[in-house]
Formats: C-alpha cells, sequence, structure tokens
C-alpha cells in the first residue's frame, strides 16, 4: 500500500478527492462547493429533504493546526445541525486525537470511524484504485514510485532529481496534450512536442516519462547533445524510454545540425516505430522544427507531422489556465493579504484571459518572488504588469536585482551563446572592462567573478560541471536571451563596446546580423550601415587573435559520464561566416581580406568535417580566379586527405570550380584505387543497423562519381533487410489508457468553479 501525505494536492484538490472517496466508500452522491467562506461545509449529501450529511476537508500537517481550526467551527455544526458529521484530514490521527475530536463535535460524529485520517485515506485508496489512478498527482509522487524513478537506470545526467519532480508535480496541470502524445505514442511508439518557449513542453516530456517509467519500463535515457546518444544506450529486450530536449538543438539557427544529424535522427525513429519495447520521445521550440524542415528534407516528412503533439494556448482551456495560476500561487510562499487582494478584485480573471498568458511568466514570478517589495494592495498590478510586459520579468530582475558586473557579465553571455566554459566567459569579461575601461571602471578579478556566478545562478543561469571539472555556462530558458537581445537593440553606443570587446569569432555572428530581412525563427539585432566599420575594424585588426567558445558535451556510455569538448579548429568556418554574414553589407575590403587570408593557408590538410566543409565552401565562393594555388596540385593535395565517405562528398565539389583538372584527376588509377579503399573501409566498419544510412549514401556517391555500386548496395540490402526481420513487430501499448479530464464548457459553470478554485487560496 502506498503512504501519501496528501500535502502535494491543494486545498481545493483535497476536497475533490475526498468527495470522491466519499463517494466510493459511502455510495452517496456528494455536492462539492466553494472553497471560500462554505459556512462549515465543504461537502453535503442530502439524505431527504431535512436530514443531510455535512463533510469537511480540512488538509493539514499537524493536529494542533487542526484542532485549533475545528474549535472554531462547532458552532458553525450546531447551526446546521446535520444527521451526521464527517471530518477528512491529511492529518495523520492517533486513538487519542480521534477520541478528542470525536468529543468535539458530539453528537453529530457518530463514531470514530466518521473521523478519517491519513492512514484512513491510504487505507481507501487501497479499495478503491480507479480513485488512486485519477489522483495522479498522489501516486506520481508517492514513496514507492519516486523510488523506482530514481533507482531506475537513469543514463546523460538526466535531471531527475527527487525535488525536481516533487515540484514539477505540484504545479502540474493534465490537459488534453497529455493524451493527445499519449494517443500518438500508442500507434507510433514516438512522439515530437513541439510549441513556443514557456509553453510547457519539458513538462509535459516529463511527465510522459515519469509515467511510463512508473509502469513498468526499465530504463530511461535522456538524450543530451547529439542522436548519437541514444544509438550508445540503445538495447535489445530492455524496455527504454528515450527523451531529447530540445533535439534541434540550442545552438541550431547559428551552426545548424552535426554533420548526418538529421539522417541519423530519422535512421532511429524508423528503428523506434518497428520495436516493441522502445519510447522515443522528442521536444523542441516550433519555431526552429519549421526551419530545420525547411533546411533538411530528411525532416520535411509528412511522418514527423502526423506525430507532432503541438502545444498552444487553444489547448490550454480556461479552466486549464486557472488551475496551472491557482497551483503556483497555493504553492507559493506568498502572504495571504497579497493573495486577498487578488482574490477580492477577482483580478485571476484577467490574468487569466491575458493575451500574454503563459506559464513560464507564472513561474519566473513565483521563483523571483517579486511581491517582497510590493504592498499587498498593489498585488494584483503586480501581477498583471509581468503579463502586460513579459519582458519585465527579466528586466526587473536585470535592472534591479543583480550588479554591475552582473549586467555585463549577462550582455557578453549573449553574444557568445551557451553553452560556454566558465573560463571563456571570464576571458570576455575582462575583455569587455579592458576595451571599455573609461565606461566601466570595474575590476573583475577571480573572488569577484565567482560572486558574480554565485548571483546570477539562481535566477538567469546555469552551470553543469563535467568529470574533468570543467564547468559550463546556460542560461535558465531562452527567454533570457531573448530579452537580452532585445535590450541591446537599438542602443548603438553598447554595441559598439561589445565590437569592440569581441575575443571569440562566435560573438561576431550569434546575435549580430547584417541581413536586413527579419527572420522571425532567428532572432538577431540588424546592424546598419554605421556599424559596419567598428565590425570590419575589429576583424581586420585583431584576426589573429580570436579563438573559438564553441563547445559540447560528449558522454562516455560506459562510466555515465560526461565531458564538455572544444573544436579548436575554426580558422576556415571563421573565414566563411565572415563572407555569409557580410553579403549585404557589400565591404570590398573586408572580401579582399577574406581571400587574402584564405590564399596565405590554402595548403590542403587533414581537418575535421565542419572545417573542411567550410574549405571547400571558400573555393566555391572566392572562384578559380582569385586563388592563389594550382588548381590540379590542390585537386590532388586535397585529395590525399580523403578517406571516409563524407570527404568524398566534399572532394566532388572541387568539379564545379576546376571542372577540366578534377576531370583529368578522377579518371587516374590513383583516385580509383582511393575510391574503391574508402567505400570498402566505410562498408567493412559501419554496423549492421547502421546499414539503412550506407545505403542511402553510396546512392549518393553513384551519382557523384558515375561509378557504378550495384553490387555493394545489393549485398547491403540483402544483410539490412535479413536484420529488420529480426526486430519484434511494433509495441502493442494497449495497457497505457489514460482518461482525459473532462471540463464543463457552459461558461458560468466554469466561472464559478474558477471563482471556487481562487476562494480556495485563503485555505493555504
Amino acid at each position: 500500500m502506498n503512504e501519501y501525505n496528501f500535502l502535494n494536492l491543494s486545498s481545493f484538490e483535497f476536497e475533490n478527492f475526498s468527495r470522491d472517496i466519499l463517494q466510493e466508500k459511502l455510495e452517496l452522491f456528494f455536492e462539492s462547493f466553494t472553497s471560500g467562506q462554505d459556512g462549515g461545509v465543504d461537502l453535503r449529501a442530502s439524505l431527504n429533504l431535512d436530514e443531510n450529511i455535512i463533510v469537511q476537508a480540512k488538509r493539514y500537517t499537524r493536529f494542533n493546526d487542526l484542532k485549533s481550526t475545528l474549535n472554531t467551527e462547532i458552532d458553525k455544526v450546531k447551526e446546521l445541525n446535520p444527521v451526521r458529521y464527517i471530518l477528512i484530514t491529511s492529518v495523520g490521527l492517533t486513538p487519542d486525537n480521534k477520541d478528542v475530536i470525536l468529543q468535539l463535535f458530539q453528537p453529530y460524529i457518530h463514531s470514530t470511524e466518521d473521523i478519517l485520517g491519513r492512514d484512513d485515506l491510504n487505507n481507501l485508496l487501497g479499495l478503491y484504485p480507479k480513485i488512486e489512478e485519477k489522483y495522479y498527482k498522489l501516486w506520481l509522487s508517492s514513496t514507492n514510485i519516486l523510488n523506482k524513478l530514481i533507482n531506475s537506470t537513469v543514463y546523460n545526467q538526466s535531471k531527475f532529481e527527487l525535488d525536481e519532480i516533487k515540484e514539477s508535480l505540484k504545479v502540474y496541470v493534465q490537459n488534453e496534450s497529455f493524451n493527445e502524445a499519449i494517443g500518438i505514442l500508442k500507434k507510433n511508439n514516438y512522439v515530437i512536442i513541439s510549441g513556443i518557449p514557456g509553453i510547457g513542453k519539458t513538462t509535459l516530456s516529463r511527465m510522459l516519462v515519469y509515467r511510463l517509467l512508473a509502469e513498468d519500463f526499465d530504463d530511461f535515457v535522456y538524450v543530451a547533445d547529439s542522436i548519437n546518444d541514444a544509438y550508445s544506450y540503445f538495447e535489445d529486450g530492455k524496455k527504454q524510454v528515450f527523451f531529447f530536449d530540445d533535439f534541434l538543438g540550442k545552438n541550431f539557427l547559428e551552426t545548424g545540425l552535426k554533420v548526418n544529424e538529421d539522417s541519423k535522427l530519422i535512421k532511429f525513429i524508423d528503428r523506434i516505430k518497428n520495436s516493441k519495447n522502445k519510447i522515443f520521445i522528442l521536444a523542441t521550440r516550433e519555431y526552429i522544427l519549421k526551419q530545420a524542415k525547411n533546411s533538411f528534407e530528411s525532416l520535411n516528412t509528412p511522418s514527423l507531422d502526423l506525430v507532432k503533439c503541438t502545444l498552444d494556448l487553444s489547448k490550454y482551456t480556461k479552466t486549464i489556465r486557472a488551475e496551472i495560476l491557482f497551483n503556483h500561487l497555493f504553492f507559493a510562499n506568498i502572504p495571504l493579504q497579497h493573495l486577498r487582494n487578488l482574490i477580492e478584485t477577482k483580478s485571476y480573471t484577467r490574468l487569466i484571459d491575458h493575451k500574454s498568458y503563459n506559464p513560464r511568466i507564472i513561474e519566473t514570478f513565483v521563483k523571483n518572488q517579486f511581491w517582497e517589495n510590493c504592498e499587498p494592495k498593489e498585488f494584483s498590478k503586480k501581477l498583471i504588469s509581468f503579463f502586460d510586459n513579459p519582458e519585465s520579468v527579466w528586466l526587473h530582475a536585470f535592472e534591479n536585482t543583480i550588479s554591475k558586473g552582473s549586467q555585463i557579465t549577462l550582455l557578453v553571455l549573449s553574444t557568445l551563446g551557451t553553452p560556454v566554459l566558465l573560463e571563456d566567459l571570464k576571458i570576455s569579461i575582462n575583455s569587455f572592462i579592458t576595451a571599455n575601461i573609461e565606461k566601466y571602471p570595474l575590476t573583475i578579478d577571480s573572488i569577484e567573478f565567482r560572486k558574480i556566478i554565485k548571483e546570477l545562478e539562481s535566477t538567469f543561469i546555469s552551470t553543469k560541471m563535467d568529470s574533468n571539472r570543467k564547468i559550463a555556462v546556460e542560461f535558465q530558458n531562452p527567454s533570457i536571451q531573448d530579452f537580452l537581445i532585445n535590450y541591446i537593440d537599438g542602443k548603438y553606443d553598447l554595441i559598439i563596446d561589445l565590437i569592440k570587446s569581441f575575443s571569440f569569432v562566435s560573438q561576431f555572428f550569434r546575435i549580430f546580423t547584417f541581413d536586413q530581412v527579419k527572420k522571425e525563427y532567428n532572432k538577431r539585432i540588424i546592424l546598419d550601415k554605421k556599424i559596419l566599420k567598428e565590425y570590419v575594424s575589429k576583424i581586420l585588426i585583431d584576426f589573429d587573435l580570436f579563438k573559438t567558445s564553441y563547445i559540447f558535451r560528449l558522454n562516455y556510455s560506459e562510466s555515465n559520464t560526461f565531458t564538455w569538448w572544444k573544436n579548436e579548429e575554426f580558422f576556415y568556418g571563421f573565414l566563411n561566416q565572415i563572407l555569409i554574414e557580410l553579403e549585404n553589407a557589400s565591404n570590398e575590403e573586408l572580401k579582399n581580406f577574406v581571400v587574402e587570408k584564405f590564399n596565405q593557408n590554402i595548403q590542403p590538410k587533414r581537418m575535421g568535417y565542419s572545417e573542411r566543409r567550410a574549405y571547400v565552401d571558400l573555393i566555391g565562393k572566392i572562384g578559380e580566379s582569385q586563388i592563389d594555388y594550382d588548381g590540379a596540385k590542390l585537386i590532388s593535395d586535397f585529395a590525399e586527405h580523403v578517406d571516409t565517405i563524407d570527404s568524398l562528398k566534399d572532394f566532388s565539389k572541387f568539379k564545379d570550380v576546376f571542372s577540366t583538372q578534377y576531370e583529368e584527376y578522377t579518371i587516374t588509377d590513383d583516385f580509383n584505387q582511393k575510391f574503391e579503399s574508402v567505400i570498402h573501409n566505410e562498408i567493412e566498419n559501419t554496423a549492421i543497423e547502421k546499414y539503412k544510412s550506407l545505403i542511402e549514401e553510396l546512392k549518393e556517391i553513384e551519382l557523384d562519381f558515375d561509378y557504378m555500386l550495384d553490387d555493394e548496395i545489393s549485398e547491403l540490402t540483402q544483410k539490412h533487410d535479413a536484420y529488420e526481420a529480426k526486430i519484434d513487430a511494433k509495441f502493442d501499448m494497449s495497457d497505457y489508457e489514460y482518461e482525459a479530464r473532462e471540463y464543463e464548457q457552459e461558461m458560468e459553470r466554469e466561472e464559478q468553479y474558477i471563482s471556487d478554485l481562487f476562494d480556495g487560496l485563503m485555505d493555504k
């Protein structure tokens, strides 16, 4: 039997729970009433015109508090004169406690059986499992379930901390999106949760994961950075749940997906679809998903739309919006006099119907306790002002609650992008102070820097340490980055101050652009021509001093640890990005500089994927006429480092610039031997479960090089088909049928329900 304390239910929820449990026990219908001034009646069952059973539900922690309240209820009960009075409480009661209550309410309480304490309620739940199923907050936060969650095999720094689970469940309100997502999972074994920032994508995804783990799934895999994580932990025979939060990545709009990430993702999804014991949950911001589908043909498929569960405010009924607001306010430490102002003015109705309603605004308001410097009579206006201007949540905190050093840190961090190593952030801040010492006469040494990070961590940023004790910084959520972009936009002097201080290549492009066309999906500050001079000057003067700050998370499957990994190769990528961003600026001086720098470093060498791709792109952009290198030698030198299919694809692009030299080289025996060696090695080193992707790549190579690979493709296809035949039939999720919460749509009943709900704030 589970041992619930019932305190994760609000007073209003506890009353409803008490009603349902009594209706099952006594087989009577009980009326429900407002949670506010109840006149001694929470629930009532009418036996006839003159005889009633009266019930009160008291949500308390300690018996002394309960007893103090009951002493004030005696006169009300006498006036009501019920034939029977029943008390239900969340307090654990001893026999002596029950005897005291029985004496207080004689003759209305007939026996101690009409005094139901915490232990009695838990006992009744064992008899009526449907009630337990309905109140998901109870069983999902029970000791048994939580122990199962935290003791399950959980990979990849999943963030499934016990306290976080409990806090999420307190304020979560189940809505139709939960059941929609469950329905999609039943049919497909995977679902994409999308929506605007702050709408609750991660929360819904977590609730789905909790539900599945609470049943009989064995493992949970948090896909932290790349779909490769999912491949690493995939185990046949185990019932596994995979969750890829923000699966297109925070940096997608800046850098795109990693090499073959789109094809690997689709391939993994195909594998999940055909598995009987795997679930895959993905979450992303909707505008990024749209851009990704425009950029990658593999993602622009009708099948992905069929499994998409899009969260938007239209799916949050008025009642659900009210319950989300109520839960956050009820479980916060807001003084009762402040809440009374909200209730008496009924200002909660404006918040529920507000055009800017967003759970994150409420969460941020509560988390930062913005009522602390607010008079009770101004509480409603204060809360409404945050809805009227959502960015004021961060503006207030930014301008009034943190130090000047912390403000500078956030501004600099916005230009770097996250995650970023703490040491690189410190370099950038010192560079900003040095470049603008007269404006910002600050000294930020190691001690002061630690203070700044500590100050920001509770609100604006989070930090994560890897297995090598390297620490990286990230924004707490995307709305902070959006706020900072809007804050900087239009402040000419501040933009110049930032540009003068740049130390890392990403700072030029993360939040700034010269593209005069605004893009909804890629929010950046459009710079005008008067800033161009400073921008170009910084690149020309300090080009050789710039470093890279871009990092990503590298996970170690065997030890369940990770490290922050930085690719130090960025030279060609930087030059290429300059040309991309400056296309609209028409700056010949900078273009000539890029051509000169490239020619000085044109000798082909072994490079990682991104640098090699940038190198080839630069050759295409610069053109044969401006390249200071013999075309035939460039091709043969580059070919020396071709040893993978990806590098073969890049090599094929030389035909667009050096067509004659390319044709002459690719018919030589040397190249044919290299070509065959690359194909052979790829086949030999590719696991059978990855053959499908390899087959598609070989088909592309056939077209790129006009080379017949029919035999290789046929053999791989046969092996892959045999492997696929062994995969079990699709997983039947018929055991996971969940009841949707139904709400009355009639306006009068809905308004009455909401009014009763918020009256319950005074029962905290």
